[in-house]
């Protein structure tokens, strides 16, 4: 689905009369409710309380790099957005598509060793079978059935969190009181320009942060027209990065989040871009799901957070990987 309009008005007629169903969420959430399950490993869930993500997959990614660097055989865990996969695999970036595993755990895979299945306990026993040190949850902060050692709550700075109200009213997964009471670490990325850090207030600790694009590709694409698409759950952030890296957008096509994009929409965004002279350009989940014949025509970047104060973190995780050795 695309990103609701409404989600970021206050006043929306709209908003304001699906309140009751936002109520309906909250129970079917409450009913939900299983009996939580510890391991015998780390746990850290990372994720996020407004619908249509805030980069923890990136941050995901971006962390599980650091623990890898530090000789910590770090695990990914996902349950893969509209994946086929029933049981718990893992995922092989030349064996799966993302139909079977999902676009994320293609690009988690392709940092480590990364499990898809719908149910997580079941990938984290083959995560610690297979010789895992830690295990993240990628997407994993509303999932109550799991015992964790670290909960990462992640905003971004420009998407803010709407209108506040809960879905379908708002973009909000759960209240933000029980999102951030549950959490122990509170990461904004980008500049806060929706003052999220004063809605978080002293609870938990904050960290600012940064999206990067490696100059490699800003040189690239610097100066450059481009035709920019994505099937995101809030374009507006992948259009930003594209104009701070000095790209000259001439035309935007958005998709909803997770779309499965077909050859007649391929065809036809080439089309318009050979039309308009520019460079056809999408997000680095994109590319993963467009077909072969037609990626090599279509450009991409990968991004990656850089945390403003390592310190908090490094410190959270010496403790929490001291208490379980």
């Amino acid at each position: 689905m695309k990103t609701p309009i409404f989600w970021n008005q206050k006043q929306s007629i709209i908003s304001l009369l699906l309140i009751p169903f936002s109520y309906i969420w909250l129970l079917a959430s409450f009913l939900n409710k299983k009996k939580p399950k510890k391991f015998d490993i780390p746990v850290i869930k990372i994720g996020n309380v407004v619908a249509g993500g805030a980069g923890k997959t990136p941050t995901v990614i971006s962390l599980t790099k650091k623990l890898i660097n530090s000789k910590i055989n770090t695990h990914i865990i996902l349950k893969g957005y509209k994946s086929s996969a029933s049981k718990s695999i893992q995922v092989k970036k030349d064996l799966h598509t993302y139909k079977e595993v999902g676009d994320e755990a293609l690009l988690c895979a392709a940092c480590a060793t990364t499990w898809v299945g719908k149910n997580r306990s079941e990938s984290i026993n083959n995560a610690i079978n297979n010789g895992a040190d830690l295990v993240i949850l990628d997407d994993g902060l509303q999932d109550e059935s799991i015992l964790s050692n670290l909960n990462i709550i992640v905003f971004n700075g420009y998407q803010g969190i709407g209108n506040g109200r809960i879905i379908p009213s708002g973009p909000m997964r759960e209240n933000m009181s029980k999102a951030i009471n549950k959490s122990n670490l509170a990461l904004i990325i980008d500049k806060d320009e929706n003052n999220i850090a004063k809605l978080i207030g002293d609870t938990i600790p904050i960290i600012n942060s940064n999206l990067i694009i490696e100059d490699e590709y800003i040189n690239n694409f610097k100066n450059k027209n481009v035709l920019a698409f994505c099937g995101i759950g809030y374009p507006d952030k992948f259009y930003k990065s594209l104009k701070e890296i000095g790209c000259n957008i001439l035309y935007t096509k958005s998709f909803p989040d997770h779309y499965e994009y077909s050859d007649k929409d391929i065809k036809k965004l080439l089309k318009k871009s050979q039309e308009l002279d520019t460079l056809l350009i999408t997000t680095e989940k994109d590319h993963v799901k467009i077909m072969e014949d037609y990626k090599s025509r279509i450009y991409y970047f990968p991004i990656r957070i850089e945390l403003n104060n390592y310190k908090i973190l490094d410190d959270i995780l010496l403790s929490i990987i001291k208490n379980k050795s």
